[in-house]
């Protein structure tokens, strides 16, 4: 009998996804979205299931020729023989790749499986694979590796009536899409949409579900007022060294301001204006044979600045200064002796006051040269962090894994800057719907389609082994995952929370826990992700259903027996806003189906199956019931800002959670 306790799973996937993608912005214009497709899509996909032209030898030998390339001049650019070359191939186990690279490449099972694995580590987030020269050679991958498979096929048989087949079968996952999709009919889709789009005899297919499934899936704005609530102040000290009308002057100044953002509207990049408005406040000593002019000062001064930001680049024009200096004079005195002190500090008197609105004119001009340098400087250095932060943080990481195949498109108009994505492979599809309207009062709006999750997730759990051996040793992950996760995967939902600085013993919830419910007795268990689709999630009706889907499956202490193959759990939770935070809270049983199995559209299940799904289902949610399996609750903590200027930290107000057909808003106010 099998018993399951994946105490971290969920809490994994959730956080890690979300986590990655709320740090994530971005793409594609709305323009795109007018280009939809109004037509019959389940009958054009019918009537082109006769476009199919055998992949004999002749043509597949272009595909291949460009994967041989393509590797050839990888192999290159890394430099033939060398360090790099060599710690490069270790990594992307070159060994499973150059035996199709040589003439004669045998295709079967075994080499097919090896190109899977051989992708995955192109596809995987490892800094360099952004580069030009790497995603070429995991485009051609890609193609090869199911044009190979078809050729293959066309060797043993005729190929025409599986492509028949195989269209028909597309055909009717759109019908079911386009009346009620689940995340099967997604799945499904995008796989069939991938695989003819690769085959190349459908192309008329390819660009009208292309048209009519590529929307943004990830959408974020953020407010005028919120972008200048979050700005820092400047404050700062300087010493001053200075020479006006021949006096050398010298002494202190405190410079204070406040930055300033101003957003115009544009269509194609962020464009706004940073403007910086302040006041210098100097005490200062003027040297001039033979007296000292003791003065203290007064600079109001505006700067300002024009930025554009666009996904390929980030710019700036000109800038504008103006300052105005007043000065009070404090003393006058004379300096080397007292000798004819009176009379030469009444002259001097005179003689500051006659200049003083011509020193005043000078200093003005002289503080608006250093201004201007430094704000300048600041706005450069301010700028090219951001380019770096932006190309290193989001848009490298999402080339690298294959997600982001077009331009992130970035716009601005008075009241927000915007950002739109659309993060999809090459086998995987986004929406034909607009994400729902946001609260006026949002200063900062994240809306995800569940799209951009279940696109996402294949980088970091496909293939993936979650594992535990002994109740005292927590469960790890396995596999080619990101260090971050594995660390991830370790924790358990009350330590998730505490290390996001939730304060636990502050809410007024209760964590499910074993030492709480009955004591189940432990099983060694551990769960194998799928390599093409290891979990999807959906939102609809303040819920958020997740399914797991696992290659294999085993929790029994007899190692010999065999694990269950292609099953996968749906787990249910409500979302609920509590003040600031986000409560998952688990929703009725925890569900077990075999995979590919859509329990929206399919009916039928064998024998056999039945009986498997009863004894999942039962010791699934037994195991839930006692602690020890999906956690009831899941607290997800507020956000919290620092505010380096003052040592704090901001608690953004969430003022908007929504979660419904097939999106989830959340919006949050700057207090």
């Amino acid at each position: 009998m099998l018993l399951i306790q994946p105490r971290s799973i969920l809490p994994m996937i959730l956080f890690g996804a979300l986590g990655f993608l709320l740090a994530s912005l971005t793409t594609r214009n709305e323009a795109l979205a007018a280009d939809q497709q109004d037509s019959d899509l389940p009958g054009l996909v019918l009537s082109a299931s006769q476009d199919h032209r055998t992949f004999d030898n002749d043509r597949f030998a272009p595909t291949r020729l460009e994967l041989i390339d393509s590797a050839h001049a990888l192999e290159s650019a890394l430099g033939p023989g060398s360090e790099l070359s060599r710690n490069w191939k270790r990594y992307l186990k070159w060994d499973l790749l150059a035996p199709q690279l040589e003439e004669g490449a045998k295709i079967d099972r075994d080499s097919l499986e090896n190109l899977k694995t051989v992708r995955r580590r192109f596809r995987a987030n490892q800094p360099g694979l952004e580069l030009p020269v790497f995603t070429r050679t995991a485009a051609a991958l890609d193609r090869y590796q199911e044009v190979a498979f078809w050729n293959a096929l066309a060797a043993r048989r005729d190929t025409a009536p599986i492509y028949e087949s195989y269209m028909k079968t597309f055909a009717e996952q759109l019908r079911r899409h386009e009346e009620a999709p689940t995340m099967e009919t997604t799945r499904q889709v995008g796989e069939a949409l991938g695989t003819v789009e690769l085959l190349g005899d459908s192309p008329k297919v390819v660009h009208a579900v292309q048209s009519s499934y590529s929307r943004p899936n990830v959408w974020a704005d953020v407010s005028t007022r919120a972008l200048n609530q979050l700005a820092a102040p400047v404050c700062e000290m300087r010493p001053v060294r200075d020479c006006i009308l021949g006096a050398t002057i010298r002494g202190t100044a405190i410079t204070s301001g406040l930055v300033k953002f101003h957003p115009f509207d544009s269509q194609d990049r962020i464009e706004m204006d940073i403007s910086l408005d302040g006041v210098i406040n100097s005490r200062t000593n003027a040297f001039k044979k033979p007296v000292r002019v003791n003065s203290s000062g007064t600079t109001n001064y505006t700067a300002s600045k024009r930025i554009m930001i666009s996904d390929d680049q980030f710019t700036t024009l000109g800038h504008q200064v103006d300052a105005r200096t007043h000065t009070r004079i404090n003393s006058v005195q004379k300096t080397g002796g007292r000798f004819g002190k009176r009379l030469i500090e009444k002259i001097a008197w005179k003689k500051v006051y006659e200049r003083k609105s011509q020193s005043e004119w000078i200093a003005a001009r002289h503080a608006e040269q250093k201004i201007a340098d430094n704000f300048n400087q600041r706005v450069l250095e301010a700028l090219t962090n951001g380019r770096v932060s932006y190309e290193g943080r989001l848009r490298a990481p999402l080339t690298r894994v294959g997600l982001l195949a077009e331009a992130i498109y970035l716009s601005s108009n008075t009241d927000a800057i915007h950002t739109r994505a659309s993060l999809a492979s090459h086998k995987q599809i986004t929406t034909d719907s607009l994400p729902p309207g946001k609260l006026v009062g949002n200063d900062v709006t994240v809306q995800l389609h569940e799209t951009a999750i279940n696109n996402f997730l294949p980088v970091v759990l496909a293939g993936a082994v979650l594992r535990q051996e002994s109740p005292d040793v927590k469960p790890h992950l396995e596999g080619d995952v990101p260090p971050w996760l594995k660390k991830l995967s370790e924790k358990s939902p009350e330590e998730l929370a505490q290390s996001t600085n939730s304060a636990t013993e502050e809410k007024d919830i209760i964590l499910a826990s074993a030492e709480e419910e009955e004591t189940l007795p432990f099983r060694p268990w551990y769960f194998k992700f799928n390599t093409e689709h290891p979990a999807s999630v959906s939102f609809e009706d303040q819920k958020l259903t997740l399914r797991m889907r696992l290659a294999e499956l085993q929790a029994s202490e007899i190692k010999e027996e065999e694990p269950l193959k292609n099953w996968d759990f749906i787990v249910t939770y409500k979302v609920i806003k509590q003040g600031n935070e986000v409560l998952l809270q688990r929703d009725g049983d925890i569900e077990a189906f075999p995979t590919g199995f859509d329990p929206r559209w399919d009916e039928k299940l064998t024998g056999e199956q039945v009986g498997i799904r009863s004894n999942l289902a039962k010791n699934l949610n037994k195991r839930a019931a006692a602690g020890q399996g999906f956690p009831a609750e899941i607290p997800i903590p507020a956000i919290k800002l620092p505010q380096e200027s003052r040592g704090t930290e901001l608690t953004l107000q969430l003022a908007q959670l929504d979660c419904d057909d097939g999106w989830l808003t959340i919006g949050y106010q700057v207090p």
